[in-house]
């Protein structure tokens, strides 16, 4: 059904009576919609390398001061939120989101879409989110029809910006069901059927301006607007895709800003996602005619740095009353290992550990709805020891300190292998891309082997026996962000043809709640990597020294 139709539908049933009215004409109207997405509890800035400089980017209370300025100067601001405001770090820990929403309250967010982690603790936690948000929070492929506590969950909404009337429809990603915790009572519909019906019963109720707030990820937002009709805009997230075009030689965009499709109509559909973390703020300049039709745009990402925006003084005063209690969970005691867990250096970085492999068991535990078979952990993200005895929240962070997330991807045996091989290639130099734990596999390598033929014997855990890998076959592995995007070589990561997903869960976070189901840790090296032909004067682990690991 074609736009055209469905507002003859809506006059003809007198739906357009409904109290919305149609949209005022006499010629273009201007919105500007400002958004983020995937902010997973980033209360405080995060530091980047940015040309070759470290720079503190984000961070609530220098995104406000960013807003109170787009406020005043942008035409018809509408401030967005495409979802995952759940997860990440200890304020999420703490707060369970009630902080972020503070602070959203704070910048003026007028609606958000349910992100897939806003489920992680299941209706309970997002309910008491919901109860105290003065924003609607949007899902149209959401069914809690069967859930009471999630009544206020909406499939759009109407805002009136510049006296117009603006349709929002939120969208979720159905994968919510197998890599979140909705439980029974929640299901999620197909998300073009979703959004078409909800886009039509906007038009037939006289709205006309109507913009996708989407939590599907990049390609597939691509994919919708080439389906729907009526929405020229979708405002997206859940895959951390950063948009634009940046000085910083470090940022590598997956597209341009707006990224453009066609929809059945021929006509142009704008897609943007705003990257992760509140790093970047996404600005896009939207022009309609009378009949809600797109005759303009214009867009940027804004890359939220320290040089360029200061911190609200106020809102930076509130952050820091919110980080007091944070202290207090660092020193929180979360489990009991009665083995030193190993993060030497000079362990992670040329043979099996036991602290690596309890991370990598760890990944494969917090993932296992995805069904992942193979954990890989790389021991340059392995940065301190945790003696025997108490483990604590700080320790931790400590010994994953990067705020790497969790990426699950289909990888042939082949990759994985490339992947192995890489991890060995610079063995003698003690590079970090050594994967010094592993879970779901073990494998062999020859030092006496020349680089890129070094692995001898890689063997899969499939019913409880260890059996030799296929190259040809498919295996749903987990491993971080940072070597999921070629980080330390790992170009087979990189460039897998297969599904991949950023879960969005921080690996600390992962493995502290690992650790803490556990209780109590007794973990060993148990043959999972095995070294042939070592030269004699590296056999001997270095002992036990934690003064030398301070973060550098």
């Amino acid at each position: 059904m074609k736009r055209r139709d469905v507002l003859k539908a809506g006059l003809a049933t007198g739906l357009a009576a409904a109290g919305l009215g149609h949209a005022q004409g006499g010629g273009v109207f201007r919105l500007t919609i400002i958004h983020t997405n995937d902010t997973h509890a980033h209360i405080d800035p995060v530091e980047l390398t940015l040309g070759g400089q470290k720079v503190k980017v984000g961070g609530v209370a220098r995104r406000i001061h960013l807003y109170d300025q787009l406020r005043s100067s942008e035409p018809n601001p509408l401030f967005l939120h495409a979802g995952d405001v759940f997860q990440g770090t200890l304020y999420f820990t703490q707060y369970h989101g009630l902080a972020d929403r503070y602070f959203m309250h704070r910048e003026g967010v007028r609606v958000m879409a349910l992100g897939n982690h806003e489920f992680d603790l299941g209706p309970d936690a997002l309910a008491a989110f919901l109860d105290g948000a003065r924003f609607p929070v949007l899902g149209a492929n959401v069914d809690v029809s069967r859930e009471p506590k999630l009544s206020k969950v909406q499939p759009y909404t109407v805002v009136r910006v510049g006296g117009q009337n603006i349709g929002i429809v939120g969208l979720t990603t159905p994968d919510t069901a197998i890599i979140a915790n909705p439980g029974p009572t929640v299901s999620f519909t197909d998300p073009a059927a979703a959004a078409q019906k909800a886009i039509n019963e906007l038009l037939a109720r006289g709205v006309n301006k109507i913009v996708i707030l989407s939590h599907l990820g990049y390609l597939a937002d691509l994919e919708l607007g080439k389906k729907i009709v009526g929405a020229q805009v979708i405002v997206g997230g859940h895959s951390h895709t950063l948009l634009g075009s940046f000085e910083a030689k470090e940022l590598q965009p997956a597209g341009p800003y707006p990224t453009i499709v066609k929809n059945p109509e021929g006509r142009d559909v704008l897609v943007v996602q705003a990257w992760e973390w509140g790093k970047v703020v996404g600005k896009l300049n939207l022009e309609f005619d009378d009949k809600g039709l797109l005759v303009g745009h214009k867009g940027e990402a804004i890359l939220v740095t320290e040089q360029k925006y200061r911190e609200d003084p106020y809102a930076a005063e509130a952050v820091r009353v919110y980080s007091l209690p944070i202290a207090a969970l660092n020193a929180q005691v979360v489990a009991q290992t009665r083995t030193l867990l190993n993060g030497e250096r000079t362990v992670v970085r040329k043979r099996e550990s036991n602290l690596s492999n309890l991370i990598a068991d760890g990944m494969l535990w917090k993932t296992k709805g995805a069904k992942t078979q193979i954990a890989l952990q790389n021991g340059g993200g392995v940065r301190a020891t945790i003696p025997a005895g108490p483990i604590t929240v700080g320790k931790i962070y400590e010994v994953l300190p990067f705020g790497n997330t969790l990426v699950v991807m289909d990888l042939t045996g082949a990759e994985v292998i490339a992947a192995l091989e890489n991890g060995v290639s610079q063995w003698e130099q003690g590079a970090g891309r050594f994967l010094s734990g592993v879970a779901g596999l073990r494998y062999t390598f020859d030092l006496a082997r020349p680089v890129g033929s070094r692995v001898t014997k890689v063997e899969v855990l499939k019913d409880g026996q260890y059996v030799p890998i296929d190259p040809a076959a498919t295996y749903r592995a987990v491993v971080n962000n940072f070597i999921a995007t070629g980080g330390d070589g790992f170009e087979s990561l990189k460039n897998a043809k297969g599904a991949r997903y950023d879960t969005g869960f921080g690996d600390a976070e992962a493995f502290l709640e690992y650790v803490r189901s556990l209780g109590t840790v007794d973990a060993k090296e148990e043959g999972r990597i095995t070294i042939l032909n070592e030269p004699r004067a590296s056999l001997e682990p270095a002992p036990y020294q934690p003064e030398r690991f301070a973060l550098a």
